[in-house]
């Protein structure tokens, strides 16, 4: 399947809005679904944090970038357990992206402030597969 076709193929999906909701309930959806589950960690205190927060954030929101993702942001003072399982010693912020490949649960992180396209390339493969896991998924 080729790249237009995905994007087609995405289109007729039912999706989640892409609006950030708390961790727990983006797990337990991205857990039940096939969406993969999207993950931004920041810290009040964090410059680049903030940055991302009202730069990056409302243009992927407005672009419709993560409606294919169960997406969740996490505070690491307010969330700290969490937040440091899922940031492995890397700073803040970042974005982490899980996704089922082959039944099995992959992990990647983004770290650092981002733009919009940085995070929308880094988002990519897994919107093209999920499109692709879709398609296939239909015409069995």
């Amino acid at each position: 399947m080729n790249f237009v076709t995905a994007l087609v193929m995405m289109s007729t999906i039912t999706v989640s809005s892409g609006e950030p909701t708390d961790y727990t309930t983006a797990y337990n959806n991205a857990m039940k679904g096939d969406q993969p589950l999207l993950v931004l960690v920041t810290a009040e205190w964090c410059p680049p944090c903030q940055s991302l927060k009202r730069n990056t954030l409302p243009k992927l929101l407005k672009n419709k970038s993560l409606k294919n993702f169960q997406f969740a942001m996490v505070d690491l003072d307010r969330e700290s357990k969490i937040a440091r399982q899922l940031i492995e010693h890397r700073p803040v912020p970042q974005f982490i992206l899980f996704e089922k490949r082959d039944g099995k649960w992959t992990k990647k992180h983004l770290v650092g402030f981002q733009s919009v396209a940085n995070v929308e390339s880094f988002l990519q493969p897994s919107v093209v597969r999920v499109a692709q896991q879709k398609l296939a998924k239909n015409n069995k």
